[in-house]
């Protein structure tokens, strides 16, 4: 791995030369500058392209210099990326040394600008002294498939950045096998040999994680597992997917209810564990079938505590609809407005609770019904806010088919029903479950199963779908979320378990981030049956679909969930304490 070390960017006397893998050069040392020629036309960089290798740590800075028609002159120098690299008033480019990617550096002398690029390429290799130079080459060298498989992560998972490292596990695999783990883009390639005795698995720290994520920002990121089976000279090919790194982390925390504890937890994106926020709170009872608003303030619970609208923000209660004489499970999986202050109840009486189905909307803080809403007397079934306070969609209590209303959060008035998409005649997927909004308001995502087995998570299979609030009628299957078509190790065991999925209030690197429930298998670490299997997963979702075409990407594992619990119905909001997100 990467020293901490660096040059302190003093440039020598005698220069050299450094080369990248793409033959890129520059050279070091102290520029010869000069007034610009008189009649000066052109400012260029000399030279326009060039590349820093940072080999374990190790790297040598680039000294660029700027020419007015040819003529060395003096310059004023500046550059974007400078947490990759960067430039001092000589034109001295130096590395940060633990991020690879590409610097754009600006001369500017008078009126004149000109543009170099600067590619910084990071290697890592780590060897342990289990592995000897015979092993590297034979490893290095593999090209036959292995019989070993990767079953996680997934082929075309889109990580963001931000997270922990993901645990690759694989099965097949005997004791004393040696590994190359290999991760590999336009700017970086680590490569880890290791051991991994059965059940196999290799997990990178999170600093290597860093570095190597940062250096793959908004790029495909190649992952190599290369196998050899103890007592043999050759090695195999145990996966060669490729990932795509987002340009962005995630925001913001989830909250999800934990069955085997019966309480809401909380987890932020990248931590090691969950909180849990309520029993510190002093509340140890059911507070399941919850919601929370989007700007991370309110939580609503339908559970049997005496707890109806919490405060994220201070972690107390604020009211319970028991004080004024309405069961506390009237307000289960209800919608909560984005600012945490509306309420409108599901009308869903199939769900297990049930809730109170009443019409209209309520004061969260009160639990006074609000008049002159434009829904007084309109019962909604699993009725969900956009994040941008635009939209609400809802399921027809009578007909159920997928609606959408336009939402005025500052009259709290909803208005202009329209149908997107019909329930159809599938008795399989009939049933239109749990819908959520994009932050922009523009797409609804839900599950679909059996009506009304599958408003219980334990009753039957489902998958996820898109339909799009613009274009009424456009429905799309969720293939690669779903994993319709991966090869799960486990095969047909790992189909057709995704529920409830909830958007993320903001998307962030060109994808919207949806968390669901699947009782699918997670690897070599949670292989039971699906009874004894369900865990918050996520999906990448491309922020702006084509016509047609399935915009969701393989799901990865939300990390940080207790694996010995049964996790669901995970709400994505903005930070507790940062409202804005």
């Amino acid at each position: 791995m990467a020293s901490d070390s660096e040059s302190d960017g003093t440039a020598t006397d005698a220069p050299t030369t450094t080369e990248g893998t793409d033959g890129a050069t520059g050279t070091t040392g102290t520029p010869t500058t000069t007034e610009a020629p008189v009649g000066c036309n052109t400012l260029t960089v000399d030279p326009p392209e060039a590349t820093i290798v940072i080999d374990n740590g190790v790297h040598a800075p680039v000294q660029l210099n700027a020419l007015c028609d040819g003529q060395p002159v003096t310059a004023t120098w500046s550059a974007d990326a400078s947490y990759i690299a960067s430039i001092d008033e000589k034109g001295l480019v130096e590395a940060g040394g633990q991020y690879g990617g590409q610097l754009v550096v600006e001369a500017l002398h008078g009126n004149k600008t000109a543009e170099a690029t600067v590619s910084v390429f990071l290697k890592l290799d780590l060897v342990p002294p289990e592995i000897t130079e015979a092993d590297k080459s034979i490893l290095d060298g593999a090209t036959q498939p292995d019989t070993a498989i990767l079953s996680y992560p997934y082929d075309g998972t889109v990580f963001p950045k931000g997270l922990q490292p993901a645990e690759l596990m694989w099965h097949g695999s005997t004791p004393g096998d040696k590994y190359l783990v290999r991760y590999s883009g336009q700017f970086v390639d680590a490569k880890f040999y290791t051991l991994a005795e059965p059940p196999s698995r290799h997990t990178i720290s999170k600093a290597q994680w860093v570095q190597i994520s940062e250096s793959s920002s908004g790029l495909p990121l190649y992952l190599d597992v290369h196998r050899m089976p103890a007592g043999q000279q050759a090695a195999y090919v145990l996966a060669d997917d490729t990932w795509t790194i987002a340009s962005q982390p995630l925001i913001g925390s989830v909250y999800y209810w934990a069955n085997s504890l019966g309480r809401v937890l909380r987890i932020n994106p990248g931590a090691d564990a969950p909180e849990d926020f309520l029993l510190a709170g002093g509340q140890d009872g059911c507070s399941t079938c919850h919601s929370a608003s989007a700007d991370g303030t309110r939580l609503i619970v339908g559970g049997d505590i005496n707890v109806s609208t919490w405060d994220l923000v201070n972690n107390t209660p604020v009211f319970s609809t028991a004080n004024i004489g309405v069961p506390v499970r009237n307000w289960a999986m209800s919608a909560i407005s984005p600012d945490g202050t509306v309420v409108i109840e599901n009308g869903e009486m199939n769900l297990p609770g049930p809730p109170g189905g009443q019409p209209g909307m309520w004061d969260a803080a009160t639990g006074a019904k609000l008049m002159g809403t434009g829904i007084d007397d309109l019962v909604l079934n699993m009725p969900a806010f956009s994040s941008d306070g635009r939209k609400i969609a809802y399921v027809d209590h009578a007909n159920l088919s997928l609606m959408a209303l336009d939402y005025d959060a500052v009259t709290r008035t909803a208005a202009n029903p329209v149908k997107l998409v019909d329930p159809g005649a599938d008795p399989t997927l009939n049933g239109i479950i749990f819908p959520s909004v994009t932050p922009d308001g523009r797409y609804v995502i839900y599950h679909r199963g059996a009506y009304p087995a599958m408003l219980d998570t334990r009753n039957g299979t489902s998958d996820m779908f898109l339909a799009s609030i613009e274009q009424p009628g456009v429905e799309v299957r969720l293939r690669a979320g779903n994993g319709d078509d991966h090869p799960f190790y486990a095969g047909d065991r790992d189909r057709h378990w995704n529920y409830e999925p909830t958007f993320a209030p903001r998307s962030s690197g060109g994808y919207n981030w949806a968390v669901f429930t699947s009782r699918r298998t997670f690897g070599n670490k949670l292989e039971g049956g699906k009874d004894a299997v369900k865990q918050l997963w996520v999906v990448a979702i491309d922020e702006n679909p084509q016509p047609g075409v399935d915009p969701s990407h393989p799901a990865f594992w939300l990390h940080g969930q207790d694996v010995n619990t049964l996790n669901m119905r995970g709400f994505w909001v903005h930070k507790n304490d940062d409202p804005g997100g």
